[in-house]
């Protein structure tokens, strides 16, 4: 995946191994998520959601973005979609 559209903004999504996990929201015109982790483990699904979360709506904390990421991203490895995930 090279793009996604969160709340009606197209962002760039990069795997960047020297990061833990970025959402860019200054940047005019150009948003930016980077992502560490291997999009095929439990954290990586988790540090996606993070992200993900931070795209579609920046004023919630990042203690809640925090849980609300590691509960959702726990429930859908229990469920078995870490089995599932691919980068396509």
């Amino acid at each position: 995946m090279k793009t996604h559209t969160f709340n009606g903004r197209r962002y760039k999504v990069f795997i960047d191994p020297d990061l833990d996990g970025w959402c860019d929201q200054f940047k005019c015109n150009i948003h930016e998520i980077h992502l560490l982790r291997d999009t095929k483990t439990r954290a990586g699904l988790i540090t996606a959601i993070h992200e993900a979360l931070h795209a579609e709506n920046w004023s919630k904390e990042e203690k809640d973005i925090d849980r609300v990421s590691r509960e959702i991203g726990t429930f859908l490895w229990r469920l078995g979609y870490g089995n599932n995930i691919t980068n396509s």
